[in-house]
């Protein structure tokens, strides 16, 4: 009985300190604790989760939490709340982003993303359609300040309380404490991972497989170790980048000797068709017995199709992939090439075919300030840009009231190509045409997939198992194709198909799957949703049936050039698609720009997701009728090498502006 009344009587005289401490601890540690449950459900809503990875996950989010929400222990009531909305909202607002980004892109949104901002407009409804319920988890620890805020505020302005405060020593005890758990969060983080790869660098180092690293640490610990990357790197590009440049020039062997059709297109223009979203996974397939792209697939027997031809993009999606094929270079993994690096010296194809004769135009339907667009081609050469200012909509077709159809596009834009072909004003050869270069960039075939019902004439059936998103695209991607059909039917009439070259490619994948969901296999499943067509029509030539080397964006340029007869610069990267002897195609991985993928006509290297090359596997393609067979790892070791070198040399040359000094120290 004394012991019970000893208990009661000391809890009495410390009754309003017990009280107090409650009021000011249980908030912020009602925080850190939904804050690491947001993680887990981030994780595990995306398919990132591995019960492998759940302590150190537990503690390393916790930890953060603590990181986060626990100094508003030591601020005064009036501080506490302003601290505590301003933390929970940006809290909210980066995991309903990242969640958003990773639904969307299957990638994760960095801090050097948020300068492109200004973007987000063109996806908006996407995003409205990507928006779901549980994205009231992550907002909820912002509710919960509110709800305490306002409840206190009530109950203030009945009877406003004495304040609790800690004194100073306690303060100093509860900071400590904090600090004890934060060390060992991220200690055990380090411990786990040393134990199990025997180092702690591959945390912090650019070779990692991000959606394990995700998963270990949560997405605001990555978030977070990338903002801190962005911020204090400095120089772009060292001392050490440009001795790697200068070997790498100095050891580059350039082809010799006479060129298969080279000039077979000379003084023709040219007209680039770069579909938005086009895959190859649709070409020469039906749906309920309709072909899904008829025109395309005519067009493939027209003129010579690759369908072995893969997209090449970072972050910037089509805007990477205008820099590829325009420039013969990698796009940034990191950075999106259109507004990091507007202002930089390029030896782009415009350029190269305006100091052949050309005039050159680009025509899309959307602002010109979109990806910088009305910055950067000036640079690139181009003498006047299209956009949607110079188009009349119609109707809308697409995510917004002002979005251009494809068919407006095309048929708005002929006029202006006829009009390109005119006679030159100054001509001293009578009945001498200038010839024009015009890149027509499609959109009706971007995300989010939507067209009025009336354009929507594809009959997929009903027990069709494709799922909303890949139904919109089929219906998008079909739209387009009559488009398309529409206009090169045009130019046959009018005289401007057979006085012409014309290329026609998808820019990138459509995040949709539709690969395996239309059961299309790919050699490696790295490259599923990256493989696009590309078909060149080039009348009046022999370039017709299919081509299954492979290709990317990047071999556009040189492939162009050798058509028209003009000699190509020393400077691009890429290969000429109708004379390489040792076609290669590679393909890297966002974020770290690591090797995702090699193919060869021999060989296949596919990464593990941990990015060490060993992890990897190597294949033989040499039988044509047997399956890959698997080869020794270090029967890839030369191929990778040579490809990562080309890949650094090309991010060098981007990020330092050094085209000049690549050109300067190749071999003559």
């Amino acid at each position: 009985m004394q012991y019970i009344e000893f208990i009661k009587s000391s809890f009495e005289k410390y009754k309003g300190r017990i009280v107090g401490y409650t009021k000011v601890l249980s908030l912020p540690l009602l925080l850190a604790v939904l804050f690491t449950i947001q993680n887990f459900a981030f994780n595990e809503w995306l398919n990132i989760y591995s019960k492998a990875y759940f302590a150190r996950l537990f503690w390393v989010a916790f930890a953060l939490g603590i990181v986060f929400y626990g100094p508003a222990l030591l601020f005064k009531k009036r501080y506490k709340y302003i601290y505590l909305f301003l933390v929970s909202f940006l809290v909210s607002l980066i995991f309903t982003a990242q969640f958003l980004y990773y639904r969307y892109s299957q990638s994760f949104l960095q801090f050097s993303a948020i300068k492109y901002i200004g973007e987000a407009d063109s996806v908006s409804g996407t995003i409205r359609i990507l928006l779901t319920p549980e994205l009231l988890l992550f907002f909820s620890n912002f509710a919960i300040v509110l709800f305490v805020f306002l409840f206190s505020f009530k109950k203030n302005a009945q009877k406003p309380p004495t304040e609790f405060v800690l004194p100073k020593w306690e303060k100093i005890i509860i900071a400590s404490a904090m600090i004890a758990i934060v060390f060992f969060g991220y200690k055990y983080l380090l411990y786990t991972e040393k134990k199990e790869w025997g180092s702690t660098s591959r945390l912090y180092t650019d070779v990692y497989d991000l959606k394990s690293l995700v998963g270990k640490m949560g997405i605001m610990n990555f978030f977070l170790e990338d903002t801190f990357k962005t911020i204090l790197r400095s120089n772009l590009i060292s001392a050490s980048d440009e001795n790697f440049l200068k070997a790498f020039a100095e050891s580059r062997v350039q082809p010799i000797g006479a060129k298969k059709y080279f000039g077979v297109e000379k003084g023709k223009n040219l007209i680039i068709i770069q579909v938005e979203s086009l895959e190859n996974a649709v070409i020469n397939q039906t749906m309920g017995g309709q072909e899904i792209t008829p025109n395309l697939n005519q067009l493939s027997k027209d003129g010579l199709y690759f369908d072995n031809y893969y997209t090449q993009v970072g972050p910037g999606n089509t805007a990477d992939a205008e820099f590829s094929t325009m420039d013969s270079l990698y796009p940034l993994p990191d950075d999106v090439v259109f507004i990091d690096y507007a202002k930089n010296t390029y030896t782009a194809l415009p350029q190269l075919l305006v100091n052949n004769g050309y005039k050159t135009y680009s025509l899309h339907g959307d602002v010109p300030t979109f990806w910088n667009r009305s910055n950067i081609y000036p640079g690139l050469g181009y003498h006047k840009a299209y956009d949607l200012d110079d188009y009349v909509v119609t109707r809308s077709v697409g995510k917004g009231p002002s979005d251009l159809g494809d068919e407006d596009l095309f048929s708005q834009s002929l006029p202006r190509l006829e009009s390109f072909n005119s006679l030159l004003s100054n001509s001293q050869i009578k009945g001498a045409r200038q010839p024009f270069m015009a890149t027509l960039i499609t959109m009706s075939s971007h995300t989010p997939f939507i067209l009025p019902d009336d354009l929507q004439t594809l009959k997929i059936p009903t027990d069709s198992k494709l799922d909303w998103m890949q139904q919109g695209y089929l219906q998008s991607i079909h739209y387009t194709d009559k488009a398309i059909g529409e206009f090169i039917g045009e130019l046959k009439k009018d005289g401007l198909y057979n006085n012409s070259l014309i290329l026609i490619w998808g820019d990138h994948g459509s995040f949709t799957n539709i690969s395996q969901a239309l059961g299309q296999s790919n050699v490696l499943p790295a490259l599923a949703n990256s493989q696009v067509p590309m078909i060149i029509l080039a009348p009046g030539t022999k370039l017709k049936g299919i081509s299954d080397i492979p290709g990317s964006h990047l071999d556009i340029y040189p492939t162009i050039t050798n058509l028209l007869g003009i000699v190509a610069p020393k400077t691009i990267l890429g290969q000429d698609l109708l004379n390489t002897k040792t076609p290669v195609e590679t393909h890297f991985k966002l974020v770290s720009g690591g090797i995702d993928a090699i193919l060869t006509q021999n060989l296949v290297y596919q990464a593990d997701d941990d990015g060490i090359f060993t992890h990897g596997f190597c294949e033989s393609l040499t039988d044509p009728k047997g399956a890959p067979k698997s080869l020794p790892i270090a029967e890839c070791q030369n191929i990778y090498n040579e490809q990562s070198s080309t890949i650094k040399a090309s991010n060098i040359i981007v990020r330092g502006n050094l085209p000049d000094f690549f050109l300067a120290n190749l071999k003559r």
